[in-house]
Order: structure tokens, then C-alpha cells, then sequence
């Protein structure tokens, strides 16, 4: 076996349901009553994958996620 360095980690092919990765700090995304909560995990877990930090809040009947950091 042979120890490498150097070697880039490929992107990644996957498809992503929600744009997280996309988004710049202080910029937001709105999600109705039906999808909210499964978009609030996905974004938590994005965050701790990737070193990002989200904030969200409920408004009317849905919920605004925003990239904080």
C-alpha cells in the first residue's frame, strides 16, 4: 500500500435537493410548512459537513433559513 499526497478530492456528482453549498453569507432561503423542518436538518447537517453556519426562524407559515457564516 502506498501513501499518497497531494491528491485533490474529486467533486462531487451527487445531486443536492436543497442549494446550501450555493449560498453566500447573509443570503436566504424560504420553505413552506411542508418541507421545512426536512430543510432545516439537511442545512444542519450541511453545515457540520462543510464548516458553514445556518440560522433559520419561522415567518408566516413556512420557514427563512439564512447562511450566517
Amino acid at each position: 500500500m502506498k501513501i499518497e499526497t497531494d491528491i485533490p478530492v474529486p467533486v462531487s456528482t451527487r445531486s443536492r435537493k436543497y442549494p446550501f453549498m450555493d449560498m453566500q453569507v447573509g443570503e436566504s432561503i424560504w420553505f413552506d410548512e411542508q418541507v421545512n423542518g426536512r430543510a432545516y436538518r439537511s442545512a444542519l447537517s450541511t453545515g457540520t459537513r462543510h464548516g458553514l453556519k445556518f440560522v433559520a426562524r419561522k415567518e408566516d407559515s413556512g420557514i427563512r433559513i439564512w447562511r450566517s457564516e
